[in-house]
């Protein structure tokens, strides 16, 4: 009975996060309410559905089109906070006046300029390439993408079981590496990434809120590296789940293609 009465309780607070009429009427109150504002956003799996090759995710007119609207609004404060690196950010919105983050806080976009958390560019060591090397030939379809500032394994477009099986292997085997040069090891969405530990998608959102103090923040994300954003804010903040259940997250949107419309309602 216990375990039941457990069950319920659970499936009850995960039905009350789901962001329906009410809890839309509730923030978009505090929006309205607002003078300033601090809105982080994801970008894939968040604003842009996933698609088989990452290159092909371009943004959407629709969801360019809502992002002018955003930014127009002098209260807010728009920041794209991405795992993609500054190059593809700058491309697919140029003209739109946006702040980034790039690469989960590696570098960062503020007045039309970028700044950098990282010293210099990391020259990889050479047994973590060997591994990724390896596990990418034993796994027809998956690659290996190297950032400025981290290295990633990409398996959205390998079969599910063989997928899992080379996940764990692959994070058992940079186990020993990453812990000698002091890197982390993140598992995300169809991803493997390999980063330094002084950066994450957290560390921005604190840097952005130790520069100004803002009446109404708002972050939404669909992956795990998105529940270091939902940590960071305070209290009063609004975190928005995409996908999943997250403990991590006041809110969430069960499906990715329902964001757009959110963000349509709460500004209009």
């Amino acid at each position: 009975m216990k375990e039941l009465l457990y069950i319920s309780k659970q499936n009850n607070e995960i039905f009350q996060k789901i962001v329906g009429k009410r809890q839309l009427s509730q923030i978009k109150k505090e929006y309205d309410q607002a003078y300033t504002r601090l809105i982080l956003l994801d970008y894939d799996g968040t604003l842009s559905p996933f698609v088989k090759n990452p290159e092909d995710a371009v943004p959407s007119k629709e969801l360019l089109n809502l992002l002018k609207k955003m930014t127009a609004d002098k209260k807010n404060k728009v920041v794209i906070n991405s795992g993609r690196n500054r190059q593809v950010l700058d491309k697919w919105f140029k003209g739109i006046d946006l702040d980034f983050a790039a690469e989960h806080g590696a570098f960062f976009k503020e007045n039309h300029k970028w700044h950098k958390n990282v010293q210099e560019k990391i020259t990889w060591d050479d047994e973590i390439l060997r591994i990724i090397e390896h596990t990418i030939d034993k796994t027809p379809r998956s690659r290996m993408e190297i950032k400025d500032a981290s290295l990633v394994w990409h398996y959205r477009n390998v079969d599910v079981w063989l997928a899992e099986l080379r996940q764990k292997q692959l994070i058992n085997a940079l186990m020993g590496p990453a812990s000698r040069l002091n890197l982390q090891i993140v598992p995300g969405n169809k991803i493997v990434e390999i980063k330094s530990p002084d950066f994450n998608k957290g560390s921005e959102v604190k840097r952005l809120l130790g520069k100004n103090n803002y009446d109404f923040i708002l972050a939404i994300g669909d992956d795990t590296t998105d529940e270091d954003m939902f940590h960071a804010l305070p209290s009063g903040g609004v975190s928005i789940k995409v996908g999943h259940f997250s403990p991590a997250a006041k809110y969430r949107i069960p499906v990715q293609s329902s964001v757009i419309p959110f963000f349509e309602n709460l500004i209009k």
